[in-house]
């Protein structure tokens, strides 16, 4: 069900930004963007690990969980008011007083979210995995409705920042009718040391990695305007799907997959070199094919006053190619008992892009993406040398793990580069038959080449569909 509800909140996002590309042009939909970046931060911080503190704590008593409330509770509200403080200098910075009135209304998120912080661990803690699924759903339902409806009826960019209030109002109203009757309603401070000492390195890993996904829009917001945030958003948005189609429903079973394999003595590098293949030959036709059919996808779902998104999106599509082979690194350090290791990767690889980004960003979206993609690729070097320390990775394995993932990537792309080339002036202007003709041909490409290179996702496919 969990599976279920993120497809279906990905389907009403997806929708609601194709509705809002039609009602709000890119200046408004920037402002938000940098208003919500900077919310961002803060979000990163209000939570400090209590999630995950209910979640791993073995003896969970009722005063460990008002200890985790008090420390919610006062780091929420603290952080609402540094926020609603804090707007007046961030529109000053942007040049922005819209910036102002989006961040104290997004303000309003911090008072009400630690009244389900709480009880919305302790559900994952006893995996009542259908309760969360339908208040996530509702919750994305209604700040959609809210959201398209303000937009339609003039309310501009304050229109998302409602409709984010909304959302969150759903989730407390949820919250409160399913919490469980073993989650007392009253703070306490009984043993909150020890709540406090857990939630430092988890939330400082967070907030790093919201820097590192945020700090192109701080920049681009500063140099170059809030039109170049939106559209640099769009493309980013759009290369995300593949997080929120793939990625999420891989890192929900990674960490627990690499725990048990490195508790069985089971060879790390092993693991590894397999999980390499089985990402690399969705990822890279995904972002192949997403790159190539730039064009009509972002003039077909969100019309031609998005046209300066396409060369980002194809820039990013590079990007992300050159990191996905060590997108499951992060699942893995942890697994191995060397978290530290992204740790000190976040430290190196954000002050290494915040800098190409802020000499790139006065150049325009282009040198943006170059700059993302040198970016990309010194992290992904990286990113490799860090797991030949750790689990004794070689270049040799890599090399083999990767290669039918190239073959395959390499053919599953041949029709959409015909599409794009000779069916161009068949296709004339016929955005959603290129796009739709483009999924079903390189998917039915991808199935055969797979079977016939007889690459290892095929033996998973066979699981699945046997049991």
């Amino acid at each position: 069900m969990s599976l279920g509800q993120n497809y279906a909140s990905f389907a009403i996002q997806f929708v609601v930004s194709i509705i809002l590309a039609r009602l709000l042009n890119p200046s408004e939909i920037g402002l938000y963007s940098i208003a919500a970046v900077l919310i961002g931060f803060a979000s990163s911080m209000r939570d400090f690990g209590i999630s995950a503190y209910i979640i791993q704590e073995r003896d969970l008593t009722p005063d460990k969980i008002r200890a985790a409330f008090t420390l919610t509770l006062f780091t929420a509200w603290t952080l609402a008011l540094v926020v609603a403080l804090g707007s007046n200098y961030a529109a000053e910075f942007y040049h922005q007083p819209g910036v102002r009135s989006v961040m104290r209304i997004l303000a309003l998120n911090f008072v009400l979210i630690p009244f389900g912080t709480v009880p919305m661990a302790y559900m994952y803690k006893k995996m009542e995995f259908k309760y969360i699924a339908l208040i996530k759903f509702f919750t994305n339902l209604t700040g959609a409705i809210t959201t398209v409806t303000l937009a339609y009826l003039g309310y501009s960019y304050l229109s998302m920042a409602w409709g984010s209030v909304a959302g969150i109002l759903c989730t407390f109203a949820l919250v409160q009718l399913w919490r469980s009757k073993d989650i007392p309603f009253t703070p306490g401070i009984k043993g909150i040391r020890k709540v406090f000492s857990f939630g430092s390195l988890s939330s400082l890993i967070t907030i790093l990695i919201d820097i590192g996904q945020s700090e192109a829009d701080l920049i681009l917001g500063r140099l170059s305007g809030m039109s170049t945030v939106g559209y640099f958003g769009r493309a980013m948005g759009l290369v995300s799907t593949f997080d929120t189609l793939v990625m999420r429903a891989l890192w929900d079973v990674a960490a627990p997959h690499f725990s048990e394999q490195s508790r069985n003595d089971h060879p790390m590098k092993q693991s590894f070199e397999e999980s390499l293949a089985l990402l690399t030959v969705v990822a890279w036709p995904f972002f192949i094919n997403l790159a190539i059919m730039a064009d009509p996808i972002i003039i077909g779902l969100y019309g031609k006053q998005w046209t300066a998104s396409i060369i980002p999106l194809q820039l990013l599509c590079i990007f992300s190619l050159v990191k996905s082979p060590f997108m499951l690194m992060g699942s893995m350090m942890p697994a191995v008992g060397r978290i530290e290791q992204n740790l000190y990767q976040l430290l190196m690889r954000i002050p290494i892009r915040g800098i190409l980004i802020f000499i790139a960003a006065p150049k325009g979206l282009l040198a943006v993406g170059i700059a993302f993609i040198i970016s990309g690729t010194i992290e992904s070097i990286t990113d490799f040398i860090q797991c030949r320390k750790v689990i004794g990775i070689d270049l040799n394995g890599l090399v083999q793990s990767l290669h039918k993932s190239f073959w395959v990537t390499a053919l599953s792309c041949l029709p959409s580069i015909a599409i794009i080339t000779i069916g161009k002036n068949i296709f004339e202007n016929k955005h959603w038959t290129e796009i739709v003709l483009s999924m079903l041909s390189c998917t039915a490409v991808w199935a055969t080449i797979i079977y016939l290179v007889k690459h290892p996702i095929e033996k998973q496919i066979h699981w699945r569909i046997n049991n």
